[in-house]
Formats: C-alpha cells, structure tokens, sequence
C-alpha cells in the first residue's frame, strides 16, 4: 500500500512538472538585419578623425556599408544599459539584437587591418550567436536580385 502512495506522489509531481501553461516563457529575440556600430566620438579628437578616415578606405567602408548600421553618439551621451562607459574617444562597440556586445569594445585609432580584423571578428560572432550569416545572406540577396533584374 505504501509502495502505490509513493507511486500516486510521483506520478502527480511528474504530471504538474510536464504541464504547459500554453505561453512561451523565453523571451523571443529579433536578430537584426545588420550589426550596429556605435562610434563614440567627441569634437575636436584627432584619434576619431583618423579612424573615421580609415573607416572611409574601400575595404572598410564596404563591410561598413553592406553589414553594419553606424550609429554616432558623442562622449557623455548616455549609451544604451549595460555598455560599460568609455575612457575616451574613440569607442566602438559592436552590438547585435537587444544591444548585445558582440566583442570586446575597439578603442582609439586603428589601421585599415586592425579596423577590418574588428569588423569580421564581430561578423563571426554575430553568425555564432545568431546562426545567421550575413555576408551569405546578403550575398544570395544581392544574386536574387541580379536574377530578377536580368529577365
């Protein structure tokens, strides 16, 4: 008898415990179509008008154009929650869905290799968090549309 109680009780917790209450309790995350850039920059900073100049060169502003969105904010601007403030100027954070950090924030001027490095580090990241890839994904975007263009 003992043994069918203990049975009845087991069975009941597993049942409550299996129960849906019919809402989804994760909360659903919209993956933006590009990762944003948040330069912060400040007036009168030479740092930031070198690394907007080689943000300009062909190779960078051609990552920059097709896979983020530039935001600018000037230093003490309040940054999205939960971005660690600035030392200085430049700060660039890499950010995905819900402002997420993507990698670790760029800060001063960079050469062309090291901005472009940041750019496709934060590109794998983005694929790795989101399971989306964004160079294939603008890739097939831009042949659909070669296709279509064509007939």
């Amino acid at each position: 008898m003992r043994i069918f109680k203990y049975f009845i009780v087991i069975i009941s917790i597993f049942f409550l415990a299996s129960c849906e209450t019919g809402e989804d309790t994760k909360k659903k995350i919209i993956v933006p179509n590009k990762i944003t850039y948040l330069f912060v920059t400040q007036p009168h900073c030479p740092s930031c008008k070198k690394l907007e100049e080689v943000m300009n060169l062909e190779k960078p502003k051609a990552l920059l154009t097709k896979y983020f969105k530039i935001v600018k904010l000037y230093y003490g601007e309040k940054l999205p929650d939960g971005l660690t403030p600035p030392n200085g100027t430049p700060t660039v954070y890499f950010l995905g869905a819900d402002n997420e950090v993507l990698v670790e924030p760029m800060v001063g001027e960079k050469s062309e290799e090291e901005l472009i490095e940041f750019l496709t580090d934060s590109l794998a990241e983005f694929k790795n968090s989101y399971h989306v890839d964004l160079e294939k994904k603008y890739r097939e975007n831009n042949e659909t549309n070669i296709t279509h263009t064509t007939h």
